[in-house]
């Protein structure tokens, strides 16, 4: 579909990309990752035409239509959502322009006349043109879209001026997911999704059968949706068939493997050059000397492999400052505001009480539109209640993190200075340490503020708050843009943290642990669930879940049950497909247990067919990882529908 070939790109002194080849092939579901600033965004920005590299080529086939989803859409605010997923699509943008022309035509065109004749002949050719394309349905289709991304029906016709950052988010993706497309690039696509949504897109990809190549963060999204794991580096990428997990597992191995083979390779060139030197100044030894000399440098040389990015470990803390024993306390709250289409007050809750003492980590959750933000922007006093007392504690300092982008940051800055502006006596030394945690290294930290992408200012953002005295942190949607690996450090960061906090996040394992008390908002009513995150996934999560139900998912459970005949078929097709899976699995377990031992000779080891021999027992495993992967799934199909395993 898409081949990289020699890639060679640059911002600034930095080296993205240095001989970078890769190949989107058809049918391909692929989650691509690396480190923040790896060049995955961009990676999408070359596929799409959108930049051209420095040096190189993306060759494109003939027949490869593709559809990106960026991190941060822009719209026409005055635009009704249903007619901005549709302005969007190229085929019904262009079939709509060329309809008004045509109407044009016919309110000035003569019946009588021979050029009457021709505009019928180019209405119905236009007329097929929409046929052919379904163009008559794509409204249908797109309503149905942003009914699984979590718009109601009422939603449709409002402007999206009307609706949040995340909003947007999701109007971005649908029009992705409309557009004409065999070949989707999904970046982040999870952000600002709930479970349900998730879910649901998940399906949606899996439904369509046809290719993606997705950047996410999100460890349970990923493992549903693809079957590759293509991690990138300057020169080209390593993929992987199998979960998450198992790539984690494989680049271990393959690190140690490159660590033990540069370790023997040093100590076989140290005794040589003991030797070396041992006889150098004997004449008599001179020419054996020499001949030993020209073998070493001959002999190809084996790196010192750097440490893997997955493994590193970046720590920090937070900068806490002592508290008194109550850090805020909300009496019988009430706040609203006034809808922008009709005036009328929207309320968001009433009757609210929440207190928040020393040390306490709460998760506000509730269904997706039901104000937990503007929740959150009220405990801080940046929005002024309707009614109700809102005290805080003598000590009590706010640390908060918005979803919302740059709106606090200086475009004329870089991220040092930035930084340094901010907190005047840190080194620029210890402010590059600081941007280094979330994913800075290097000269990157000189970039200007004003060219950073969406997750960049997250991460900035982040950084900054990391250095702010606290005893309290307000944190709505702290991992968007985080990798993995920065992800993770935050959490240890935040579990480590003496102070209190307030979490808004739709990420369920970032949550884990993490959270000892948990209240949520819902229709107007703010409620102690009194209980842990980790309780309120088990008995409380399937509120939100029956609060954010439309009235057509009744219709749609129903039309995913399965006739009686066809549970049948379906039941036979996955009988026999475990029963393949399984002699191959066999057969691949025996492959795999012969490369074993031979790989485990150490006198094959000097074997000039040893790597050719390795890198086939890597592909075995990772055929086996991709079976067993697709029985698991094949097993649990058969379970729901009640067939034998």
């Amino acid at each position: 579909m898409i081949q990289f070939i020699q890639i060679h790109q640059h911002f600034g002194p930095k080296v993205l990309f240095e001989g970078f080849s890769w190949h989107i092939k058809p049918g391909c579901r692929v989650a691509l990752v690396g480190p923040n600033g790896s060049g995955k965004t961009t990676l999408f920005q070359m596929a799409s035409g959108k930049l051209k590299p420095e040096s190189g080529e993306v060759v494109r086939s003939k027949n490869t239509v593709h559809s990106l989803f960026q991190q941060i859409p822009e719209f026409d605010p005055n635009a009704k959502v249903v007619e901005t997923v549709l302005d969007e699509n190229k085929l019904y943008h262009d079939y709509s322009k060329k309809r008004s022309e045509i109407e044009h035509r016919f309110e000035t065109t003569d019946p009588d006349s021979p050029a009457f004749e021709t505009l019928l002949h180019d209405q119905s050719e236009l007329e097929e043109f929409a046929h052919n394309h379904d163009l008559h349905g794509l409204e249908a289709r797109a309503k149905k879209i942003l009914s699984g991304l979590g718009f109601a029906q009422a939603d449709f016709e409002r402007k999206t001026k009307e609706f949040s950052p995340g909003y947007h988010h999701r109007i971005g993706l649908a029009i992705a997911l409309l557009n004409p497309h065999n070949l989707l690039l999904l970046d982040e696509p999870t952000n600002h999704l709930d479970d349900k949504t998730k879910t649901w897109l998940a399906e949606y990809l899996l439904d369509q059968n046809q290719a993606f190549v997705l950047v996410t963060h999100d460890p349970e999204f990923l493992n549903k949706t693809v079957s590759t794991i293509v991690e990138i580096n300057p020169h080209g990428v390593f993929e992987f068939e199998g979960s998450l997990e198992e790539f984690f597992e494989a680049k271990n191995e393959i690190q140690e493997k490159l660590r033990v083979q540069f370790e023997k390779e040093e100590a076989y060139l140290k005794t040589r050059m003991e030797w070396v030197d041992r006889f150098r100044a004997q004449a008599t030894k001179a020419r054996q000397v020499q001949s030993v000399l020209k073998r070493l440098e001959k002999r190809d040389k084996v790196e010192n492999p750097e440490e893997s990015f997955w493994n590193q470990k970046p720590d920090y803390q937070f900068q806490h400052v002592p508290s008194s024993n109550i850090i805020l306390r909300l009496e019988n709250g009430k706040f609203s505001y006034p809808d922008k289409n009709t005036g009328e007050k929207k309320l968001i809750f009433d009757h609210a009480e929440i207190e928040i003492s020393a040390g306490d980590k709460v998760a506000l959750v509730g269904p997706n539109g039901a104000g937990k933000s503007t929740m959150m922007r009220c405990l801080l006093s940046r929005h002024k209640l309707d009614s109700g007392n809102l005290y805080y504690g003598p000590k009590t300092l706010l640390g908060y993190f918005s979803q919302t982008h740059g709106e606090d940051l200086d475009e004329s800055l870089n991220l040092v200075e930035t930084v340094v502006k901010k907190y005047p006596d840190l080194s620029d030394e210890k402010a590059r340490t600081l941007l280094g945690h979330f994913s800075f290294p290097g000269d990157g930290v000189f970039k200007s503020v004003k060219h950073l992408s969406g997750g960049e200012q997250s991460r900035l953002r982040l950084a900054l708050l990391v250095n702010q005295p606290t005893n309290c942190l307000f944190l709505d949607e702290p991992t968007n843009h985080l990798d993995i690996v920065i992800r993770e450090a935050l959490k240890r960061s935040l579990y480590d943290f003496p102070g209190s906090m307030l979490i808004i996040s739709h990420d369920p394992d970032f949550m884990k642990g993490l959270c000892n008390r948990t209240f949520q908002l819902s229709g107007g009513v703010l409620k102690n669930l009194n209980c842990s995150f980790d309780d309120y996934l088990k008995f409380h999560k399937e509120d939100d879940e029956e609060e954010t139900a439309s009235s057509g998912s009744k219709a749609k459970k129903e039309t995913k049950k399965e006739s009686t005949q066809a549970s049948k078929n379906k039941r036979k097709k996955l009988e026999k497909e475990i029963s393949e899976i399984e002699v191959k699995l066999d057969r691949l377990e025996k492959n795999k247990k012969d490369k074993e031992e031979l790989l485990q000779n150490p006198e094959f080891y000097k074997n000039r067919s040893f790597q050719l021999e390795m890198d086939t027992y890597n592909d075995i495993k990772n055929e086996i990882a991709s079976l067993t992967s697709r029985w698991e799934l094949a097993t649990q199909e058969l379970e729901e529908i009640g067939g034998a395993v």
